[in-house]
């Protein structure tokens, strides 16, 4: 049963007072909206302003509140459970990379004291394998924030801010 009920309510009476608070809460519908929705569907005759006395006095906005706050608190969990992982990943390929990077070196520095020639296929090797390091870490700085293009964003909404700020104070 929803939080709160006055027995003069009209929508507190209604069969469809369940449709009308989510039509207005989860639809965003006008109090004018959902009574013109509810004529038309039901053909029940309810003033938008008794929908929106009622949504005001017998729907519980707190407790809404407090569940929208909730699920979004675990959306950002899961979120930062995704990145954490996608981050701890990223280090571990980087680690590996950096790993084979290193030994293709040390072996072409074997190669070119025995031989005095370094292979082809070695030093195309060592290319992509530090090519791969830096695409790992340029991964990570993006998903940290810390790459150029973030921070060059956060200028420009900072930026904005103060432009904002600086108009609305004229305007006062």
């Amino acid at each position: 049963m929803p939080v709160g009920y006055s027995a003069r309510c009209r929508v507190c009476n209604s069969p469809h007072r369940v449709e009308i608070e989510q039509w207005c809460k989860d639809e965003g519908l006008s109090p004018r909206a959902a009574a013109a929705r509810l004529l038309e569907r039901y053909g029940e005759k309810i003033t938008h302003v008794t929908i929106w006395r009622h949504m005001q006095e017998h729907f519980d906005i707190r407790a809404e509140a407090r569940e929208q706050y909730r699920k979004s608190q675990e959306q950002m969990q899961t979120s930062v459970k995704k990145c954490l992982s996608d981050l701890q990943m990223l280090d571990s390929i980087a680690q590996d990379s950096y790993e084979l990077h290193q030994a293709v070196r040390a072996w072409l520095a074997d190669l070119i004291k025995e031989r005095g020639k370094i292979p082809r296929v070695l030093v195309e090797l060592l290319a992509v394998t530090a090519s791969e390091v830096r695409q790992q870490l340029k991964q990570k700085a993006e998903l940290l924030g810390d790459d150029p293009v973030s921070r060059l964003a956060d200028g420009v909404a900072t930026w904005a801010e103060l432009v904002q700020a600086a108009a609305s104070d004229e305007d006062e």
